[in-house]
């Protein structure tokens, strides 16, 4: 064998070895592990916008958070004030007290039942407090049981109740609590039917969620009803 085939049998295996060393560190990575080619974190996921609400939203989130009418129940139209911000501290306290400690800011959403010849909306009113013992507290002095009887529906943020007046109109009261944040909704003329009132709360909570995540508030109480339909 000549110098130059000793020569170019002498690269041929160096290539080789080059080769194997690089297919050791190039081995697959294993299943559920950070790819390689990344910086070695595992990718988010999805933004979660089932978490308790406990980022302290400026006046522009909570006035988005709020539904518009057409994100309400069918049927329904602004009122007079429609989407009021920034709300008052009144808007979160219980008849004639004053406001309740740690509240932040408020918001509000007025709502006429469109042809109706009789008393008939839905007033909401959401508020924001510095941490969950205070929003805890407000939440537990606001339902108003002086005639009025619980009504069974699902369940809407972290704790809710509802009550139905016990005049002829059946006028529907909704509570609900998530984190630092408390909601509540009356629904005139509801004859004790509380989905009308469940279905604003959820949307309410689901959109302030969404703008707590970063998103778009887009949650409407027909597709939320829709979507509790379907998991029953």
């Amino acid at each position: 064998m000549t110098r130059s085939h000793l020569s170019l049998v002498a690269t041929l295996l160096a290539c080789l070895a080059l080769s194997a060393c690089s297919a050791e560190k190039a081995a697959p990575t294993p299943a559920g592990a950070p790819s390689a080619s990344g910086t070695g974190k595992a990718r988010p996921s999805k933004e979660n916008t089932d978490l308790p609400l406990t980022k302290q939203l400026n006046r522009g989130e909570l006035t988005q958070a709020i539904p518009d009418a057409e994100d309400l129940v069918p049927g329904y139209l602004p009122g007079s004030l429609h989407k009021r911000m920034p709300g008052e501290p009144d808007d979160c306290a219980p008849l004639a007290t004053s406001a309740p400690a740690g509240w932040q800011r408020a918001g509000s959403g007025d709502y006429d039942y469109q042809g109706s010849t009789v008393s008939r909306g839905i007033d909401l009113d959401v508020c924001q407090f510095d941490n969950v013992a205070h929003a805890k507290a407000a939440y537990d002095q606001w339902p108003d049981t002086d005639e009025t009887a619980p009504l069974k529906t699902g369940q809407v943020g972290e704790e809710s109740v509802f009550l139905a007046h016990s005049g002829s109109s059946g006028t529907v009261y909704g509570y609900s609590r998530s984190g630092t944040v408390i909601a509540r909704v009356e629904v005139e003329d509801a004859g004790a039917d509380p989905t009308d009132a469940h279905d604003v709360l959820a949307a309410t909570i689901k959109r302030l969620q969404q703008v707590q995540a970063g998103q778009r508030a887009t949650a409407t109480a027909p597709e939320i009803a829709a979507m509790e339909q379907t998991q029953r």
